[in-house]
């Protein structure tokens, strides 16, 4: 397969809507996704020896970070990535509550020390972030952090069941966890989205508890798979979201659910900031209500672990935020993304990413 790096990339990270913003309401995935229903995400060929410093990921001038980026492992362009860091001070760890950290990252607390950054290849140096208390954690849809300072805690991820994910999963999540390491594993990266980790509900139950039931303990949380905030079925007739999240947490009978990652992505169709924050809390509200725990029967909290609105960031940032950190409900949250254009520009924090971090 022949791919220009650009359109490679492009399709890669459709995923977060960088570049077609989706609809308004539940029907809200990427547009250009479609482009590229063809394309097999689980061949390393694709992503293997790529340049990330030359990567223009869509949000303006191809990002120069400060330092080099590490290539990305073995893994699809959007789940693979290298350095990055939130911020924060040391910490404790409760299993279903909104405070939840530990000595790989910062204090936190039910307000701020729920918030942390999504990163990937383009992130480049996120040093700039370090000032920022406000940021506790962080995540690259990878299974190593690449270069995460070690005062940050880092999320690993299983983005998906292909070999070039899942043979080192056990290796990385023994060196995540060990010692003073992450007390959270995330699983399937939106497995209701054909372009993703791309399951039904029956293979992604098989395969949480082939990957990753055996490292449930007091001292590690699991995730179930991070869904969309699509809605209906996709065109394999696998149901989307919500939609697809409610079966996985009936059928994956004795699951250690301990939190449930979500995403949702905005408007793009000239909505105001209150109908975006309106439709935000809507369904983040929906998925608290759906978040169980499938081997007790316990509510979990919900991790937000990719969001954004594109009317004015800023402006919807103003009003979510402060309701984020008011939710018990919601135990964690990141900006969909730190890079270039989005939360950074220029290799610096940007008006959008101080106003998300401060």
């Amino acid at each position: 397969m022949h791919l220009s790096l650009p359109i490679l990339v492009l399709a890669a990270f459709s995923l977060h809507g960088v570049f077609a913003k989706p609809v308004h309401g539940p029907l809200h995935r990427k547009t250009r996704r479609d482009e590229y229903a063809g394309v097999n995400w689980n061949d390393p060929a694709l992503y293997k020896n790529v340049d990330w410093s030359t990567v223009n990921y869509g949000g303006g001038s191809t990002p120069t970070p400060a330092a080099a980026s590490t290539p990305a492992q073995a893994a699809p362009v959007v789940d693979t990535s290298p350095s990055p860091s939130p911020a924060a001070s040391g910490g404790t760890t409760t299993s279903n509550t909104g405070a939840s950290s530990n000595s790989n990252s910062g204090t936190t607390t039910s307000s701020s020390g729920k918030r942390g950054l999504a990163y990937n290849p383009s992130s480049g140096n996120l040093d700039i972030w370090e000032s920022y208390s406000s940021i506790t954690w962080g995540y690259n849809w990878d299974d190593t952090p690449q270069g995460l300072p070690s005062q940050f805690q880092y999320v690993p991820t299983l983005w998906g069941t292909a070999s070039v994910h899942s043979d080192n999963w056990d290796s990385a999540v023994k060196a995540a966890t060990s010692g003073s390491g992450t007390h959270y594993l995330m699983s399937f990266n939106e497995p209701d989205n054909e372009s993703q980790a791309n399951m039904d509900v029956g293979s992604a139950v098989a395969a949480f508890n082939q990957y990753m039931k055996q490292y449930a303990s007091d001292n590690v949380l699991l995730g179930s798979p991070s869904v969309t905030n699509g809605a209906g079925t996709n065109s394999a007739g696998i149901p989307q979201g919500l939609d697809w999240l409610s079966p996985f947490l009936e059928q994956c009978t004795g699951c250690p659910v301990s939190f449930v990652p979500i995403h949702w992505y905005g408007c793009q169709n000239g909505c105001s900031v209150s109908s975006d924050v309106s439709d935000f809390q809507s369904h983040v509200q929906s998925a608290i209500a759906a978040a169980t725990n499938p081997a007790t029967g316990e509510k979990v909290p919900v991790w937000v672990t990719e969001f954004q609105s594109f009317t004015d960031p800023e402006g919807f940032l103003g009003e979510i935020l402060p309701w984020l950190d008011g939710q018990s409900g919601v135990e964690r949250y990141a900006y969909f993304m730190a890079t270039d254009g989005i939360l950074v520009s220029g290799g610096s924090v940007n008006a959008v990413g101080a106003k998300y971090a401060s």
